[in-house]
């Protein structure tokens, strides 16, 4: 069983894992936002507060159904390159969340959101399983998982602080910060490739 530092360091110099920890901690990060922004939301559409109930159920609602999706179609191809795809998707949900000038609206995005988050988690889990050593496959597990967490806690409490000045800040600094894993993801890929060659 490799030691804390050792899994850590496998992590950051293997490319794959790399990529698997840094994508799943900015996605977290950003849909953390998600439940501060629905309560900010319902001011801006004049609705009662208790619709952010409605969307944060509605975005809880969609994880389960994209769970279901992914039970009844698993996903299919390298676990890299479909995190990065569908982490472009996860930013189009964040985006079209922000512009949702309605509450019914708002509503179907925040399912829409939930069921993407649900496709890109099972992307992150497959690729800890293929790309993680056997021997350490447990604790890259428990480290993906541990940073997540904290991703998210720091991702919510951002978002608080952020909304007092608009409440599209967070989604929008959310967007930035995938868009820029995406690409970091893409170059990175570029340069393995041609180190191969």
């Amino acid at each position: 069983m490799p030691s804390a530092w050792s899994t850590i360091a496998l992590m950051v110099k293997d490319g794959p894992l790399r990529r698997t920890l840094y994508m799943t901690m900015l996605v977290a990060f950003s849909m953390a936002a998600l439940p501060i922004t629905a309560v900010h939301m319902t001011t801006l559409m004049g609705t009662p507060a208790a619709s952010a109930g409605a969307m944060t159920a509605a975005y809880g609602i969609g994880n389960l159904t994209g769970s279901i999706g992914v039970m009844l179609r698993p996903l299919r191809g390298s676990p890299d390159h479909l995190m990065s795809v569908l982490a472009l998707c996860v930013m189009a949900g964040l985006f079209a969340v922000m512009v949702s000038p309605t509450l019914f609206i708002a509503i179907a995005t925040f399912w829409v959101a939930g069921i993407i988050n649900a496709f890109f988690f099972a992307a992150t889990l497959a690729a800890r399983t293929e790309y993680a050593p056997t021997k350490g496959r447990g604790q890259v597990f428990l480290w993906v998982a541990a940073m997540k967490i904290t991703a998210g806690s720091a991702g919510t409490a951002a978002a608080g602080a952020m909304t007092d000045w608009d409440v599209r800040i967070p989604l929008m600094v959310g967007i930035g910060l995938i868009g820029c894993a995406v690409a970091l993801s893409f170059v990175e890929r570029c340069m393995e490739r041609s180190g191969a060659a």
